[in-house]
């Protein structure tokens, strides 16, 4: 048994009792000793007995970002979204989870939910995850979809992106909750995530807020985990089809090392969007969900 199993209580499995009887999707909350997971289900509308897909967010944020994503798949089959440990609903959390320590706790999600099989879409440092969590549970996972992802070519590409979080982790010490209503200033955040920024003022507030509540030292652990070989390991090892989606204008990651990251991972297949940034879910829905529908059993 895992240090994190020990600490699962797989007992406690609440809905929330708010939820009205015939409800878009259910919301549970897995209770362990290190805090609460709250994760989103979202029934099939009209079942297609397709596998289920669970959405995996990126560091910074939390499963919100995937409200439109699911709505739309759950339109005929079942989507499992959460928020991991330190992120949105999912607080408090104590000790910190580092970016395994939440591969752990995704796994433990798939089974407390009997899924017997699965599809999985990750986003940024969520696609990272879905390679680890991939290498984990092989013979539960169908297919794979990566977005906004890359490995790291070279070791100075690793120090940069180092210093860049040490810079990062300085500026998380001064964030507080209030800040998510100071006129423009979500706008502001946004401008790095988004090629065009979406006009939709509650969404960019949202995503602000997400980043204002993370728990640092969870947030901390995760960003010092994304330069781990075992990343880039785990995607060698990919026995099932793969899709990496990748944006032309994305300014988190080094789109330079997109085909080298393809390379790197078997039987992967190559999407890229152009005039777009990081969030393709969120700034160019529609064409987002045509790839998804293309290459997912849906």
């Amino acid at each position: 048994m895992t240090k994190t199993e020990a600490l699962w209580d797989p007992d406690i499995l609440k809905v929330s009792p708010d939820a009205p009887a015939r409800q878009e999707k259910k919301t549970i909350t897995l209770k362990r000793k290190t805090g609460p997971v709250v994760v989103d289900v979202w029934p099939a509308r009209q079942p297609s007995g397709a596998t289920p897909i669970l959405l995996i967010h990126g560091w910074g944020g939390s499963g919100s970002y995937w409200e439109d994503t699911a709505r739309r798949l759950s339109q005929t089959v079942q989507v499992v979204v959460p928020d991991l440990p330190g992120t949105g609903r999912s607080l408090p959390v104590n000790p910190p989870q580092n970016m395994f320590d939440q591969v752990n706790t995704l796994k433990l999600i798939v089974e407390t939910l009997k899924l017997e099989k699965v599809q999985i879409i990750g986003h940024s440092m969520g696609a990272a995850m879905t390679l680890l969590l991939n290498e984990q549970i092989p013979d539960r996972v169908e297919r794979l979809v990566l977005t906004s992802m890359c490995f790291f070519m070279t070791e100075k590409q690793a120090e940069i992106y180092t210093g860049i979080m040490k810079v990062v982790r300085l500026m998380m010490r001064i964030r507080f909750k209030q800040m998510a209503e100071i006129p423009g200033l979500s706008y502001m955040m946004a401008l790095r995530y988004f090629y065009r920024v979406p006009n939709d003022p509650a969404a960019l507030r949202q995503g602000f807020l997400d980043y204002l509540t993370l728990d640092f030292e969870t947030a901390a652990a995760c960003a010092k985990n994304v330069t781990d070989p075992r990343i880039e390991a785990s995607g060698a090892k990919v026995q099932v089809p793969t899709l990496l989606i990748a944006c032309r204008q994305d300014q988190v990651m080094p789109v330079e090392n997109v085909n080298y990251s393809v390379g790197v991972i078997p039987n992967c297949q190559l999407r890229w969007m152009e005039e777009c940034g990081h969030l393709p879910m969120v700034e160019k829905a529609d064409e987002y969900m045509g790839i998804l529908h293309d290459f997912l059993h849906v």
